[in-house]
């Protein structure tokens, strides 16, 4: 663990009492109005009483919403709610029937494509000489005994963290996994649409492929082709009845645009395919739209001072009121990672872990106030004048620091290398949470001590949340939503129940209701002691 001072920080009160001074949206005590609630930092530092435990038959659900699609259909953005109103910013895609044709991206990954462009060359001639002599009666435990020796021998740790299941796939098939030479032939022609099936099949025909490879093919490519509007969608928080959808021209980005929007002001503020926008968070009405300086950010807005401010290749400023550019700034920004604010005196400073660096900006000039290494697509968390940030730099890790009037004055690192990075932790009182990759830690924010660290399965990169001195967390891949106690001590898990959420987003906590978002819509369930379902319609 790297350290560059050893002098404590000093103690930030219990976050249920404290006054954040992380800037926040004025919205209700019990709002989760933008990416990561209030004050952007997990916390909801003014929720009604919780249930402590949870009925065994799981959680009341109180809603669903209607059909709204995800993933590669609509995205990984979270969720938000104010004033009573449940909001999400959706890049809506459909299918349509259409002649043409075309390898995309989808159909890449549906044929088992990963790239290997980074892999050793002998390593990746071994992987394909093995597959192909691996006996087919070498099944169960002793497939799995063969595959784990062979992962441990030929990739290093980063490699099998995130290409196990591809290689796991490739010797499963053995013989009939699609050649690497075929995907190369395949990726020629990936952002191309071919005016018919015709001549797609034309095209195969010419690569001389295998009647069976070229049907396996053909399979993949479906008969539609994807188009998409940039939606943004208001439910009734107490029924989950859509209440309207504000709708503009977009296109076809896939996952890639996952972002959260922001309520301010009586607006809602979304990044979308192509344009981002201000809509009336009342009545459902465009206010203005302006273009995205890239395409279909995941990054998620931020409204302070009558700023906006977006991360999308790179940190910009607008006047909130018209969308007029205020300054954009080249060398912070980049990446996944949203942007949050702290103030000092009449100064606010938007912080954002961006393309190797942490950096901090004036948000009235737009000037690089301070830089340290960093980057990631983890939103920094801040808690007074205390910030801790996971970063995908594996010699700076997790690291935390104190903020002040004239920088950043770091107070520890310690190196990690996960699987991903862009779970953001938590700061409760003196202490750091990070749930990420999974593994759980406990951190003392003083000193970067590790105070525990718990192995769990199947954790998810969904940030955790926290309310009425609770976290909530999504994991099992989406499939359960767990409730912890904060503790020094160990992992307190204090209920589990069964949810159908992506694994991707992030929960929202108001008014004593948990939003979670699914493949097929929002759910929302009861918090609160005593909670019973909603009736049927």
């Amino acid at each position: 663990m790297k350290r560059a001072c050893t002098s404590p920080l000093i103690s930030t009160a219990f976050f249920l009492f404290t006054c954040l001074v992380a800037v926040s949206v004025a919205s209700a005590a019990s709002d989760w109005p933008q990416w990561r609630g209030p004050s952007r930092n997990g916390i909801l530092p003014d929720s009604p009483p919780l249930a402590d435990q949870w009925p065994a038959k799981g959680l009341a659900k109180l809603w669903d919403s209607e059909v709204i699609p995800s993933d590669d259909d609509g995205g990984h953005g979270s969720i938000v709610a104010a004033g009573g109103r449940v909001y999400a910013a959706i890049v809506w895609h459909t299918d349509v029937p259409t002649e043409t044709r075309g390898i995309d991206d989808l159909v890449m990954r549906q044929l088992g494509y990963q790239s290997v462009a980074s892999w050793p060359k002998e390593t990746v001639e071994k992987m394909e000489k093995d597959r192909l002599s691996l006996d087919r009666n070498v099944i169960g435990a002793e497939f799995d005994k063969f595959l784990a020796d062979w992962l441990e021998k030929n990739l290093d740790a980063k490699k099998r963290q995130t290409s196990a299941g591809y290689v796991r796939n490739r010797f499963d098939r053995r013989g009939d996994a699609i050649p690497l030479e075929v995907y190369d032939k395949l990726l020629t022609v990936s952002k191309k649409r071919f005016p018919n099936e015709a001549t797609l099949v034309a095209w195969l025909n010419e690569q001389d492929f295998s009647e069976k490879l070229k049907k396996e093919i053909m399979a993949a490519v479906p008969p539609t082709m994807k188009v998409a509007e940039d939606v943004v969608v208001c439910l009734d928080l107490a029924t989950g009845k859509t209440l309207w959808k504000c709708k503009s021209p977009g296109e076809a980005t896939g996952r890639m645009a996952s972002s959260t929007p922001c309520v301010a002001g009586g607006r809602v503020y979304a990044l979308g395919s192509t344009h981002f926008y201000a809509v009336d968070a009342g009545t459902g009405t465009l206010v203005w739209s302006a273009p995205l300086p890239s395409k279909g950010p995941a990054s998620s807005p931020m409204v302070v001072d009558g700023v906006l401010v977006i991360n999308a290749g790179k940190l910009a400023a607008f006047d909130a009121a018209t969308g007029k550019p205020l300054w954009t700034q080249p060398k912070a920004g980049g990446g996944n990672s949203s942007p949050v604010a702290w103030k000092s005196g009449d100064k606010t400073v938007v912080i954002c872990n961006g393309r190797g660096v942490l950096a901090g900006v004036d948000l009235e000039s737009g000037e690089v106030l301070w830089t340290t290494p960093g980057g990631g697509d983890c939103t920094p968390t801040i808690v007074n004048d205390a910030l801790a940030v996971q970063t995908n730099n594996p010699k700076v890790g997790i690291l935390a620091g104190r903020l002040s009037a004239t920088g950043f004055f770091q107070l520890w690192s310690i190196p990690y290398d996960p699987l991903r990075s862009q779970s953001c932790p938590l700061i409760l009182g003196d202490h750091v949470y990070l749930m990420d990759d999974n593994i759980h830690f406990c951190f003392e924010l003083a000193t970067g001590r590790e105070l525990w660290r718990e192995k769990v399965t199947s954790s998810t990169i969904s940030s955790p949340v926290c309310a009425d001195g609770k976290v909530f967390l999504v994991t099992g891949s989406g499939s359960k939503v767990v409730m912890l106690k904060p503790s020094p001590e160990k992992r307190i898990e204090m209920g589990k129940a069964n949810t159908k959420a992506l694994w991707c987003p992030s929960p929202a906590i108001a008014d004593g209701k948990l939003l979670l978002r699914g493949r097929k819509g929002i759910t929302c369930y009861s918090l609160t002691a005593g909670a019973t379902a909603a009736s049927a319609p």
